[in-house]
């Protein structure tokens, strides 16, 4: 027998023996109240001692059934869980025909319960081992019905009902023989389709769980094999990047259309590099495994810090940048990813901006345990019909692809990523030439005591007190 069938029969030997026990309950129950109802002369001593019996022999099943559940195993004796069945079911026939031949023999109608046992035996069995209960249930009732010429009872069940004779008592058991015969026929033919689909199903899971490893295995040959490439990649773009600013500074004249070639190779350098980065972080997020590590981070710090990093590149378009939030904020995440999240959203903000007076503003505040992180520009926005999209790795919007020819179509996918990673959310606001607002929602962590309003009092001065800029206006001002 396969582990996975040992284990469902363990499962219903469990149920058979809880159920035992109520088959006692119930048939000490009928012994107390039967004399009332049926005032025959019926032997009740040897009924008493087979529900008796019936009790010690199932405590003895549930002692080694809970033995095999602990991992002990089944005696010696029984050899494995199904011989350990047979058991169970031989012995519970043998006591049910005694309990029937000194209650009224064949004509009980608890001679039904011999069906029971043949549904047990189809359900458990394979169909060669449960045709044996078919059998037994077949011929028992007849073996009872005989035996009351071997050994007549005082009293038959059925003696003295009027019309009631043996012709009609042979008739019900020819009917009940029938009833058995097809019964087991229809129970054997659904319990083989059934154990047949079990079969199928525990192939398929195991199919499924090795293409499962298979997969985890082609992942981490991925990622080494990302890893090899991304430094083979790198290299030689960081190279060529020096080597056009070689070339650029080695021009003997000024020469525009010469400036202009150099200049679009190293965006191109540029944008390789960012993609090359891009696919790093991606490939990281995504990892089953946790590729992140929590702890405290200075919100207001790493913000300033990734706008100090862009100031050289917005303001050669005259953009400037107000930050506002309480300088003391910090929450529980990882301190690269954060920055890599703040990174993206400024960056987008300044190349997706036009020339011109405009300000980006980047304020974070603390709401119901989340702190609320978010950055808006004034540049040309997001069409509505291509917001669903803009999380989708490589996608960039159509005014995006016109403004600026160098992008990756990956840093809101990250963010994405990111933010899921760490139990977050992100939402844009947005729409064409009217700016663009993106929201990130970052879980506080433990330990914040209390965080106060943006604009409170206490707020600004604390702000004072750190020489910082708080929530005014933010260095760089361009």
């Amino acid at each position: 027998m396969e582990p996975f069938e040992q284990e469902v029969n363990a499962q219903r030997l469990g149920w058979f023996i809880r159920l035992r026990w109520m088959a006692v309950a119930g048939g000490l129950l009928i012994l107390l109240v039967a004399p009332a109802l049926l005032p025959l002369e019926i032997k009740y001593s040897p009924l008493i001692l087979c529900l008796v019996l019936l009790g010690i022999f199932n405590a003895a099943y549930m002692f080694f059934w809970k033995r095999f559940r602990a991992g002990a195993g089944t005696p010696p004796v029984f050899g494995n869980i199904k011989s350990f069945f047979h058991l169970q079911m031989v012995v519970d026939l043998i006591l049910l025909t005694v309990l029937l031949f000194y209650s009224g023999g064949a004509g009980n109608p608890l001679l039904l319960f011999y069906l029971f046992h043949l549904a047990i035996g189809v359900m458990i069995f394979p169909v060669t081992e449960s045709l044996l209960y078919g059998g037994l249930a077949l011929l028992l009732p007849w073996l009872l019905y005989f035996s009351r010429n071997l050994y007549p009872l005082d009293q038959h069940l059925w003696q003295g009902i009027s019309g009631f004779t043996e012709v009609h008592e042979r008739s019900i058991l020819l009917a009940y023989s029938l009833a058995a015969m097809g019964l087991w026929f229809f129970l054997s033919r659904l319990a083989s389709d059934i154990k047949a689909k079990e079969k199928a199903l525990r192939q398929a899971h195991g199919e499924l769980r090795a293409a499962n490893d298979q997969l985890e295995q082609l992942d981490a040959y991925k990622n080494q094999f990302l890893s090899h490439v991304v430094y083979q990649l790198k290299t030689p773009a960081i190279d060529m990047d020096f080597d056009l600013s070689a070339v650029e500074r080695a021009l003997p004249r000024k020469n525009d259309q010469a400036e202009r070639a150099i200049q679009t190779a190293k965006k191109r350098v540029w944008t390789l590099l960012e993609l090359i980065d891009d696919l790093v972080w991606l490939s990281k997020v995504r990892a089953q495994s946790a590729p992140f590590q929590k702890e405290w981070v200075d919100v207001y710090e790493t913000i300033l810090g990734r706008i100090q990093a862009l100031e050289k590149e917005a303001g050669r378009k005259g953009i400037t940048f107000k930050l506002h939030g309480e300088p003391a904020t910090k929450i529980r995440a990882d301190k690269e990813a954060f920055e890599r999240v703040a990174s993206n959203l400024l960056s987008n903000a300044v190349k997706y901006t036009p020339e011109g007076v405009h300000t980006i503003l980047a304020e974070f505040q603390v709401l119901d345990g989340m702190l609320l992180f978010s950055v808006q520009d004034e540049g040309i926005g997001i069409p509505p019909k291509q917001q669903e999209k803009i999380f989708q790795e490589f996608f960039r919007a159509s005014n995006a692809k016109s403004m600026e020819k160098f992008g990756t179509g990956l840093g809101l996918s990250i963010v994405k990523h990111v933010l899921d990673w760490h139990g977050g959310r992100v939402n844009i606001v947005s729409g064409a030439k009217q700016g663009t607002k993106v929201e990130t929602y970052w879980p506080v962590g433990d330990g914040i005591k209390e965080i106060l309003p943006i604009d409170s009092p206490t707020m600004e001065r604390r702000s004072q007190e750190r020489n910082s800029p708080g929530a005014v206006e933010t260095p760089p001002k361009i």
